[in-house]
């Protein structure tokens, strides 16, 4: 695929514009990048903004995307793509024979007929990606690639798709998911085949680059900066706001880190400067991640993980893990000296169910039968003491829930700490630790965990080889040098401008970047404008507002003969341009909690709800 400049979009905050910027590729060669993707729905995908939020955002960053749906041909909005309906019911038509012969189906017979017909209209188009919109379509989905060199994206939460299943193939195989804009480097990949060595302080003297990050003890950014003072980089950090017309002319490269929201403000113009965005979420941040690449104007992406997700980005996307922290981790301590057998920090160890209702079984059956005093499980504590008690570990379990399946940092905490990793099968986990380094969870973890502590002396040799890997190859001192070695290859390319104004209540909530799920009562063209969201309609959904069941909700000037169900069905945000005395009133009388402010004719309210954000009285910055 070469090495092309870059196609893609962000926005400017100045005066409420959005910034389309284009350049770098001909209509040719997008053409040859572009993948090919069909999205399977089973049910009514035209009154699913999700879905529809899914297929636009795959549209919109330059792929072929076709929609096959069930039901019969509605007017549907395109949103950029094209839509084809199947009957769900055999033989179509009017007739007296049809009408018999249906009649005559079995539920279970006709939803096999209309599965069949599903799988041929998607296999029709001969697709590179087929994406299940609800688990109930894998199934379908599964059984049109079969057979076929395409493959599957899915929730990793929904029901594996079989032996094309893209979660499970793209680590191995980075061709299968790519950026429009092109591929990434070799970093991470089969072909990176590097040998070990030790990066020189200072190598990259000279260099100067901005570091943008909300800076907490829990946000990756901070090893990263510590990597590039001892590199010899001279970092400049911006911890709230980017504004590049303070940005010193002989900058080389701007990287921006996800973190905790509100995600940092930018004002001004890029200048010319490689711009990169380390994002280390996987499927639950994608679309907030995507408006940030946008916001920030990032030419490439490093993604830490969940690899499949490449294609989903506008810009090429870098394979840039987590890395071994040496300020921070200790593995001095002798593995057969270790006073804990097991250890983990983590969140929820010890609510009951939600999405961690795995990890607080294991939890309970380690500590029943290794005894508390030889186990440390613990949450909410500061990076250095999670350092404190890995380094006196054994044994560190790494499970991740099931919202989502990452190679999270817990991977080379464990190994540098000197530990045994026991953890979920995460796909890519072998191409940062060698396969023989680590365990996969088993049922029975705690005669797993037996069987380990009865080798103790295998185990201090595989655990020195493994430290040896990781601070050989993993650290990161060495990402730093894979983040100089994208930073050199980026290619600014030369843009062409075009400007979409936004209402003032749609720039309102764009501001928040972290806003994916909205319902709206007289604001209809919130869907359009917010083209990246789920703007769902509050009025036709008001039986099934229920309490918390939206991100936010936004109230147009007419405003709602259901004021208070609409405001409970808000999690996070209100916003409002109408009834918005009844609402500052509804706000002093019920949310004490919340935070009201005015921005010109709207209101903004602020839930202060519990989510991976910074609350406006945490906002000190650790320097």
């Amino acid at each position: 695929m070469g090495s092309p400049s870059v196609t893609h979009r962000f926005q400017v905050l100045d005066g409420g514009a959005r910034l389309c910027v284009t350049g770098g590729l001909s209509t040719g060669q997008l053409a040859s990048l572009t993948m090919r993707i069909c999205l399977v729905a089973v049910g009514a995908y035209c009154n699913d903004p999700r879905a529809r939020t899914l297929a636009a955002s795959l549209a919109q960053v330059g792929h072929e995307v076709t929609v096959i749906a069930s039901g019969r041909q509605i007017d549907c909005p395109t949103d950029g793509v094209e839509v084809r309906f199947v009957p769900t019911r055999y033989p179509v038509g009017r007739g007296r024979l049809g009408k018999i012969l249906r009649r005559l189906q079995t539920k279970e017979l006709r939803t096999r007929l209309h599965h069949r017909k599903l799988v041929a209209a998607v296999r029709s188009l001969s697709p590179e990606i087929v994406y299940p919109t609800s688990a109930a379509a894998v199934p379908v989905a599964a059984a049109a690639v079969a057979g076929t060199e395409a493959t599957v994206v899915r929730d990793p939460r929904w029901p594996n798709a079989g032996p094309r299943d893209l979660v499970d193939l793209a680590p191995h195989h980075p061709e299968l998911s790519v950026s429009p804009a092109g591929p990434g480097g070799p970093y991470l990949t089969p072909a990176d085949r590097r040998a070990l060595y030790t990066p020189e302080p200072g190598r990259h003297k000279g260099l100067r680059i901005a570091l943008c990050y909300r800076k907490t003890d829990t946000n990756p950014g901070k090893y990263l900066e510590a990597g590039m003072h001892r590199a010899g980089i001279e970092v400049d950090l911006h911890t709230d706001e980017f504004d590049w017309s303070v940005v010193p002319a002989d900058t080389d490269g701007v990287v921006f880190v996800e973190g905790p929201y509100p995600a940092l403000t930018v004002k001004g113009r890029n200048p010319g400067v490689p711009t990169m965005f380390w994002v280390h979420h996987g499927e639950h941040h994608v679309p907030t991640n995507l408006r940030l690449v946008e916001r920030y104007g990032a030419h490439a992406v490093l993604l830490a993980h969940s690899w499949h997700l490449a294609h989903r980005f506008p810009v090429p996307v870098h394979r840039f893990t987590f890395g071994v922290a040496p300020e921070l981790v200790d593995a001095s301590v002798p593995w057969q000296d270790r006073e804990y057998a097991v250890s983990m920090v983590g969140g929820q160890l010890r609510r009951q169910g939600g999405a961690y209702a795995r990890r607080q079984r294991l939890v309970e059956e380690i500590e029943q039968a290794f005894g508390e005093a030889n186990t440390a499980f613990v949450s909410d504590v500061s990076a250095q003491e999670m350092a404190d008690l890995y380094a006196r570990a054994k044994t560190i379990i790494n499970e991740g829930g099931t919202r989502h399946y990452p190679i999270t940092m817990r991977v080379l905490e464990s190994i540098g700490s000197g530990a045994i990793l026991v953890t979920d099968d995460l796909p890519g986990t072998d191409l940062i630790v060698d396969r023989k380094h680590y365990f996969v969870l088993e049922d029975d973890v705690v005669g797993q965990i037996r069987r380990i502590l009865d080798r103790p002396e295998e185990m201090q040799a595989l655990t020195a080889e493994a430290l040896e890997q990781a601070l050989g190859l993993h650290t990161y001192d060495h990402n730093v040098d894979d983040l100089i070695d994208v930073l050199r290859g980026i290619e600014v390319p030369v843009v062409e401008e075009r400007h979409a104004q936004m209402s003032e209540m749609a720039r309102l909530i764009d501001d928040d970047v972290e806003v994916q799920r909205l319902a709206q009562f007289g604001l209809p063209e919130l869907a359009a404008e917010l083209y990246s969201r789920e703007v769902w309609d509050g009025a036709e959904r008001i039986d099934r507002l229920h309490p918390d069941t939206m991100e936010a909700v936004a109230i147009g000037p007419t405003g709602t003969p259901h004021l208070e169900r609409a405001l409970q069905a808000a999690r996070r945000y209100i916003y409002a341009a109408g009834d918005i005395a009844a609402i500052e009133e509804y706000v002093a009388r019920e949310l004490p909690k919340a935070t009201a402010t005015r921005h010109g004719d709207l209101l903004r309210v602020d839930l202060n709800a519990e989510s991976y954000r910074i609350l406006p009285h945490e906002r000190t910055i650790t320097t």
